[in-house]
């Protein structure tokens, strides 16, 4: 998200060190084709899942830092919004890949490693550059097949952001607690995973035409691409397809992008393969508008900073088709009242859409960014006719509110010298008429919608027509407007409490807002209260913090806006103590021999420290490699904490860091842990341990368990330890062991040991949860409740949703802190359990971001032991 000044543009590097890049089926991958003529069957570069433990690549994070910070902003900081950007794509819940911050690294561009992973580094960017992303693979990597079909395995991913932060730097976007830090971070993190640039406003669109934000990091397009690449099996039965070609004069054109783009919600595109196909694949139920339009002139740069061109098995690229072709509206209109409308159920595929372009020789305008004032004193945007703006902010991408009589856009080709006059302009969805009244005012297009009535909150997309001697073209642009209720969140106090909350106050306060100090979210301890109309407060526990440490605190809106659009110019800040510096004082065991097997070596590892405040849910533990990799972590005191890891096969020998992040607090010790020579004759339980039942990764007592991996029995005679006491085992192989945990068996982490019958395997960590709860009714915003056999609810951005549960201990209601719920793993805002009697209970939340309109999982978590998922669509 931009705003306060005129926009940089946002590029993204293709990998430099990759020779061959070309459009997947459905979006633009990092793909090769293996033929020089049609068929084209594309095949792009992704991670390996069966090479990555858990199916998880894990990025670590150059620690030299950065070389300049701005105003309270900090290394720490940083660390911050680099680890919730991971955890973005780790979100996508029909992708099978997990993302995960794994702590700091001392970088080297040739370090060696047996398991795939990423890198985040800072440097010194060109002028207008805030980030960079790219992939890499090994020199004699072959085809593979998955379960998505052929591949090319990347073997690290590279993220590039800035090495300073200060605002007069020149480059970047910056100091980190600002959004746009956050968003460009989704972004590279993006192209290390494997997606190239799209211009759908969503994630993935370069920066100057991107409209995202903490409430919507990723959008359906960014949802789609990547579960082309990583998707779970039978993901694309949820969603539906459009196919066709793009040609013009009865030839194909190559690299044009085609849209599908519904009257309100998230569009995707596809570019065309060179025979002139495509296919848009991940397309969520419901109705949508197609167009093509040729890619602006700045897609594909000289300094391989925008599209990769695609290249064939001769290794020569398929250049782009030369020129430019009039946009139209499928089929085949410039008048978007005339396009026809398509509608897509799930698992249906609509093929034979074909485009017949005709040519022209430049689009009219390109790299449309929009823009509001602001009045920070009342926090409405602008929407009268007057043009006097010297009292308000000019922020980009455009807001408006549905109260206004008029939505105001302003809007400039921020490539062109000179932005001309379009001949019409339109929202797309309903509640506004077309643009009356259109002008250039100081070099900027003034357009004001009349709000009709009916007018909902939501990004809307702008059609404009441009007439000039080669006759009439279209632009569109997706997302140029965020519909709003009421304007931005403003902090009018904090309040440091006796318990060490922090009572936040503040205008435009609502159930679904979240706190956020720097990068990290603040767990809240008394949900939204009302003070007025407008007004409210939400009391939270700040994250734990560095010493001396001032954090800029943002309030976070479900509907993309934060309190940063008016205060950004004199950010809240909270001011933590000045404290020792941490240390870590412990690492037991000091070593562990490398992995003999896939499986890798398991263990716990037990880590003290002093000066620390450790927090469950807030630490990261790493290692320095992506050879040693931790699965779970225990917080067990402020300064205590024990890790499950596995040292993978292969891995390199030597002495690793130990450092852990928690909350903003970072301690680091160098040369602290050992990777030793293999012990091939050593017992080698795989994590997770698994249920035997489920195949879920959570066990609670009288439950039956699998353990997998390598050694396990020598004879019949294994033994599985649960707190060094025996459990009952059912089943024996020296790859398998079925165990049972014993009834009425003590909730909370456990001491797991497997003796193979002559020799004892490391002790690894096994959590035993409670008793989950059960969901006994689907969601529903008020209105009423539905069962949970019944179809599948949608639930919006700033929705406060009820959701009703049984088997729940009644301490829930006095004590709803108990109580999680989330939505494809991201926590919701609970607001209280109440019960309804005969042991049912209902807990309310509120839906703090958007997620696509994909059908994502929902779990209730009562004391962490997660309910088994329903699920729902999330706008």
């Amino acid at each position: 998200m931009r705003h306060g000044g005129r926009p940089v543009q946002a590029l993204a590097m293709a990998a430099a060190v990759l020779a061959l890049a070309v459009p997947s089926r459905a979006y633009y991958h990092y793909v090769h084709y293996l033929t020089g003529s049609a068929p084209f069957i594309p095949v792009p570069e992704a991670f390996d899942l069966n090479a990555l433990p858990n199916k998880t690549v894990t990025f670590f994070v150059s620690d030299t830092g950065l070389k300049a910070y701005g105003s309270n902003d900090s290394f720490s900081s940083v660390l911050s919004q680099v680890k919730n950007a991971a955890a973005v794509w780790n979100s996508v819940a029909s992708s099978d890949l997990r993302v995960a911050f794994g702590g700091l690294e001392t970088y080297n561009p040739n370090q060696l490693s047996a398991t795939p992973a990423g890198d985040v580094v800072f440097e010194e960017l060109a002028p207008g550059i805030l980030g960079l992303g790219a992939h890499s693979m090994s020199a004699t990597a072959t085809v593979q097949t998955g379960q998505n079909g052929q591949f090319f395995p990347i073997s690290r991913g590279l993220v590039i952001l800035t090495n300073s932060t200060d605002p007069n730097a020149g480059y970047g976007p910056g100091p980190s607690y600002l959004e746009e830090f956050y968003t460009t971070a989704v972004h590279e993190f993006g192209h290390a995973l494997g997606l190239q640039h799209t211009w759908t406003a969503a994630a993935m669109s370069q920066d100057v035409i991107r409209n995202t934000s903490r409430s919507r990091p990723i959008d359906a397009d960014d949802i789609a691409s990547l579960s082309e690449l990583y998707g779970v099996a039978g993901w694309a039965a949820n969603t539906g397809s459009i196919s066709g070609t793009v040609t013009a004069n009865g030839k194909p054109w190559n690299m044009a992008s085609v849209v599908a783009i519904p009257p309100q919600g998230p569009a995707v595109s596809a570019l065309t393969n060179p025979d002139g196909t495509y296919t848009i694949s991940g397309l969520a139920p419901g109705q949508y508008l197609l167009y093509a339009h040729p890619l602006p002139p700045d897609a594909v740069t000289y300094t391989n900073t925008g599209l990769a061109l695609p290249v064939g098995s001769t290794g020569l690229p398929f250049v782009q088709t030369t020129g430019y072709f009039q946009t139209v509206f499928y089929p085949g209109t410039t008048e978007v009242t005339q396009a026809k409308t398509f509608t897509l159920s799930a698992g249906q595929a609509l093929t034979g859409e074909n485009f017949a372009v005709l040519p022209r020789s430049s689009p009219p305008v390109y790299d449309i960014v929009t823009w509001a004032f602001l009045d920070p004193a009342s926090r409405q945007y602008l929407a009268s006719a007057s043009t006097s703006t010297s009292a308000y902010i000019f922020l980009s991408p455009a807001y408006g509110e549905t109260s206004q009589q008029y939505l105001r856009i302003w809007a400039e080709a921020n490539s062109m010298n000179v932005t001309p006059q379009p001949a019409t302009a339109m929202l797309l969805g309903g509640g506004t008429a077309p643009s009356g009244d259109i002008q250039i005012y100081q070099g900027y297009i003034l357009m004001d919608f009349p709000n009709t009535g009916g007018l909902t909150a939501g990004p809307r997309h702008l059609v404009m027509t441009f007439q000039d001697p080669e006759g009439t073209d279209v632009v569109v642009v997706p997302d140029a407007i965020n519909v709003v209720d009421s304007g931005p969140p403003a902090i009018t106090s904090l309040t440091q409490n006796s318990d060490g909350s922090v009572t936040v106050a503040a205008a435009g306060l609502t159930a679904a807002s979240r706190i956020f100090f720097d990068g990290l979210q603040a767990a809240v301890t008394v949900p939204f209260q009302s003070t007025d109309a407008t007004d409210g407060a939400i009391t939270v526990t700040p994250p734990a913090g560095a010493s001396g440490q001032n954090a800029t605190v943002t309030v976070f809106t479900a509907d993309s806006q934060n309190s940063m659009l008016v205060q950004s110019a004199n950010p809240i800040t909270y001011a933590y103590s000045v404290a020792n510096a941490p240390q870590i004082t412990a690492v037991t065991p000091s070593a562990l021999p490398a992995g003999f097997n896939a499986d890798g070596t398991s263990a716990m590892v037990d880590v003290t420290a002093s000066n620390t405040n450790f927090v469950q849910g807030q630490v990261t533990v790493g290692f320095g490699t992506s050879d040693i990799g931790v699965r779970r972590v225990w917080v067990l005191s402020p300064t205590h904490l024990v890790a499950d890891v596995v040292v993978a096969n292969n891995a390199a020998l030597g002495a690793w860091p130990v450092n852990v992040v928690s909350g903003f607090q970072v301690v680091e010790q160098p040369a602290a842990f050992q990777v030793q020579t293999p012990n091939m004759t050593l017992p080698t339980p795989a994590l997770p341990v698994f249920n035997a039942v489920s195949y879920a990764t959570v066990l609670h007592d009288a439950d039956y368990g699998s353990i997998f991996g390598a050694n396990l029995d020598a004879g019949s005679t294994a033994q599985v330890l649960l707190n060094g006491k025996p459990a009952p085992v059912l089943y024996a192989s020296p790859t398998q062991i079925n165990f049972q945990v014993p009834a009425g068996f003590p909730v909370g982490p456990t001491t797991l040991q497997v003796n193979n019958g002559s020799v004892s395997a490391l002790p690894v960590y096994l959590q035993i949860d409670s008793t989950p709860a059960v969901i006994s009714s689907a969601p529903s915003t008020p209105g009423g409740m539905s069962n949970a056999a019944s179809s599948i609810q949608t639930v919006n951005p700033g929705d406060v949703v009820s959701v009703q549960i049984t088997n729940a201990d009644p301490g829930i209601v006095s004590a709803p802190n108990r109580v999680a719920v989330t939505l494809s793993g991201v926590p919701m805002a609970v607001q209280g359990v109440t019960s309804l009697g005969g042991g049912v209970f209902q807990i309310q939340f509120a839906v703090t971001q958007s997620f696509g309109g994909w059908q994502v999982p929902l779990v209730v978590l009562v004391d962490g032991s997660p309910s088994l998922s329903i699920p729902v669509i999330a706008r």
